[in-house]
């Protein structure tokens, strides 16, 4: 079992968290980026980076729903940033979501609003990846 984080749509907080999750239940984590370090270009497919090393009982942290969707099924969760786990059955909802939203955007959230949305997908994250990793680690609870 290994965490692979989409590190293009992964936002920092949560990377880190995937950081620490890995280190403390001793699960390896892999980040993949389609960005060159060199010139900020694209240099590969991140499709194929994660094809390569997709097993059936790893977790993906992407919020890039089309992506997500070509690994539900070959991974044993998908996970998104904001903490919901993507599987097939709600996959189709995520992306009208994500299309209704991009046609009208929602009003901005004020700062005090903006900061408890984070801090409650932080959790929310957090929460799913523990119960993702609890059944094969029973180590980190003792």
């Amino acid at each position: 079992m290994k965490i692979i984080v989409d590190y293009d749509t992964t936002p920092r907080d949560q990377r880190k968290i995937c950081e620490t999750l890995s280190k403390e239940c001793q699960i390896p984590t892999e980040g993949i980026s389609g960005l060159s370090s060199d010139d900020d270009h694209y240099k590969e497919d991140r499709r194929a980076q994660i094809a390569e090393i997709l097993t059936l009982e790893d977790i993906v942290v992407t919020d890039d729903f089309e992506l997500a969707q070509d690994l539900i099924e070959n991974a044993l969760a998908v996970v998104s940033p904001e903490g919901i786990v993507i599987t097939q059955a709600n996959i189709n909802n995520l992306l009208y979501e994500r299309y209704l939203r991009e046609k009208n955007p929602p009003k901005a959230l004020s700062r005090e609003a903006a900061a408890r949305r984070h801090h409650d997908e932080i959790d929310r994250f957090t929460t799913i990846l523990l119960d993702l990793i609890a059944p094969l680690d029973t180590t980190y609870y003792e």
